[in-house]
């Protein structure tokens, strides 16, 4: 069986230029780990994004894994009424329906709404259930830019 092609060089290159390999043993990320009841983007949401997803390097202004900047700044505007380059059915963040949230089933634990894609972040422990309530509460709010 031939587990080496053309695209293979590529795939590793790929997944190498956002792995953390030296990813933190805190399960926390280095991000704020409290359920915020009412968040606001800038002070408890983008905290999370920033440490997460883009000082990682996967959502960074340099690799923009998915055709995705996270980094502050430009990460609202990437994320809500944005439909996902992965998959087209989706808006990366649907005000009021983190189920219809590309960003939500992406973090998410289950594996069904991923539709085969992996959890995010890749190659890092999976966010804490209070970093995924803050996103979900932010955006069944509405996900305002606040």
């Amino acid at each position: 069986m031939r587990i080496w092609n053309r695209t293979t060089p590529a795939l590793v290159v790929l997944a190498m230029a956002c792995a953390d390999f030296n990813s933190p043993t805190d399960p926390t990320g280095g991000a704020p780990d409290i359920l915020v009841a009412n968040p606001s983007f800038e002070n408890d949401v983008q905290p999370i994004l920033t440490k997460r997803c883009a000082m990682g390097g996967c959502h960074s202004f340099v690799t923009e894994q998915g055709e995705l900047s996270l980094v502050a700044g430009s990460a609202y505007d990437n994320l809500v009424n944005v439909v996902s380059s992965q998959e087209e059915l989706f808006v990366r963040v649907r005000p009021f329906r983190p189920d219809s949230s590309w960003l939500y089933r992406l973090i998410a634990s289950d594996p069904a709404g991923r539709v085969g894609y992996p959890r995010m972040p890749l190659s890092s422990v999976p966010l804490t259930s209070n970093q995924i309530g803050t996103i979900v509460n932010w955006i069944m709010q509405g996900a305002a830019r606040n």
